[in-house]
């Protein structure tokens, strides 16, 4: 693996792959990249995977909560769907000299922060995962809105990363994405059984006002170098503002269709 690059300025190397990529070549594996490159790419893919391993550890202990077996059933192919993407972008990275075993094995994957806490894009963990993965979980309608809320943001990102410049992460994001956005539906179809429960309904209202400005943050800060630099190599296309309000597009759309009138709160992101 490499080692994380510390200063601001890109090599001449670097700005040579912009200059390919901006022509329109496409990297076809790890020897064609630069150090910065690297960085970048593979901060994508461990953020990708540890978030799956995250989510999948956050969901296990609802799998017998679920109100029908159905439920169950869901809950657990989803739980296996994650560790399977996980392990897919992990075996992305087998070129980099890096062991998933190795690394997985050290990383706790279930820890969580107190309920009450807001990281904001403040890195608080060991392992790459989202910060959205880092609040923990309250109950079956409230695991619900946010699976809901955030397979829609992992479902907008992996959009962009297979249009990336790297053929691996490109092969890997296309893979996935069906994947994701059956998550996506998934959770939408369970939202709109449980919201015609007043019980349930109390409760995914108090969910969306919980959830939202933690995934809010997972499209990344609006003025961001790593972003600028994912766009000029080609990883991704987007603005990270410009996700965000895609992902805030839809899943309004979606909740109002479902008679929840959210009204977002004012940003904590920034």
């Amino acid at each position: 693996m490499t080692a994380h690059i510390l200063n601001t300025q890109l090599t001449d190397e670097d700005n040579q792959l912009i200059e390919r990529i901006a022509g329109g070549a496409l990297v076809e594996n790890w020897s064609e990249t630069s150090g910065r490159y690297k960085e970048l790419a593979t901060g994508i893919i461990l953020q990708f995977a540890d978030s799956q391993m995250a989510g999948a550890a956050g969901f296990v202990p609802f799998i017998n909560k679920g109100p029908t077996i159905q439920d169950r059933i869901d809950l657990s192919r989803l739980v296996t769907e994650k560790m399977s993407m996980a392990k897919d972008a992990y075996a992305v990275l087998s070129g980099l000299n890096f062991n998933s075993q190795r690394y997985v094995s050290g990383h706790c994957f279930d820890s969580r922060v107190s309920r009450d806490s807001f990281l904001g894009f403040s890195r608080s963990s060991a392992d790459k995962r989202l910060n959205a993965l880092l609040y923990p979980l309250e109950s079956f309608d409230d695991m619900i809105v946010f699976t809901y809320l955030l397979a829609v943001m992992a479902k907008l990102m992996l959009k962009e990363f297979s249009e990336a410049s790297l053929k691996p992460l490109r092969d890997l994001a296309t893979d996935c994405l069906a994947i994701e956005s059956s998550h996506a539906d998934l959770a939408l179809t369970a939202l709109s059984q449980r919201v015609k429960l007043p019980a349930s309904k109390k409760q995914i209202d108090l969910s969306l006002h919980y959830w939202f400005a933690r995934i809010e943050t997972s499209a990344g800060p609006s003025q961001s170098l790593h972003n600028e630099w994912h766009r000029k190599f080609g990883l991704k296309r987007s603005d990270n503002a410009v996700l965000r309000d895609l992902w805030l597009k839809e899943i309004l759309e979606q909740l109002r269709k479902l008679g929840l009138e959210f009204a977002p709160p004012e940003s904590r992101s920034s």
